[in-house]
C-alpha cells in the first residue's frame, strides 16, 4: 500500500505480547452491529450494507445527514431491500444499485 511517510516508528508487536480485547459495545457502534448482523444473514445483506454505508457516509462528510442517522438510513435500507440468500454477481449489482437509490431516496428533504 501506498503509505504516507511519518516520524512514527512501525508498532513492534513483540513490545507488547499481551495484548488484551474487550466485547464493543454494540448499541453504542449501531454500524458495528449492523455489519455482524449482514455478514451472520450472508447473501447480499454485506453488499446491501456496504453500499448504504458509502452513500451515507458521503451524505454525512456533505452534512447532509446527521452522523447518527447514518445507523438509520443503512438499518432502513436492510430492512428494504429484497434479501437474495444465493447471490450471483448480478444479483449483487442490482442490491448495490438498489441501496444506493434507497439511501438517497431517504434522505431528510430538509437537509437536502
Amino acid at each position: 500500500p501506498d503509505r504516507l511517510p511519518t516520524s512514527w516508528p512501525r508498532f513492534d508487536f513483540t513490545k507488547y505480547p499481551a495484548l488484551t480485547f474487550e466485547q464493543p459495545d454494540l448499541k453504542t457502534f449501531r454500524n458495528l452491529a449492523l455489519a455482524l448482523e449482514a455478514m451472520e444473514k450472508g447473501g447480499n445483506a454485506p453488499c446491501v450494507l456496504n453500499a448504504a454505508n458509502e452513500v451515507a457516509v458521503e451524505l454525512f462528510l456533505q452534512d447532509r445527514i446527521g452522523f447518527l442517522e447514518m445507523s438509520d438510513l443503512i438499518a432502513d435500507t436492510l430492512n428494504t431491500v429484497p434479501f437474495v440468500a444465493q447471490p450471483e454477481l448480478a444479483h449483487l449489482e442490482a442490491s448495490d444499485a438498489e441501496a444506493r437509490r434507497v439511501v438517497r431516496e431517504r434522505t431528510p428533504a430538509w437537509r437536502s
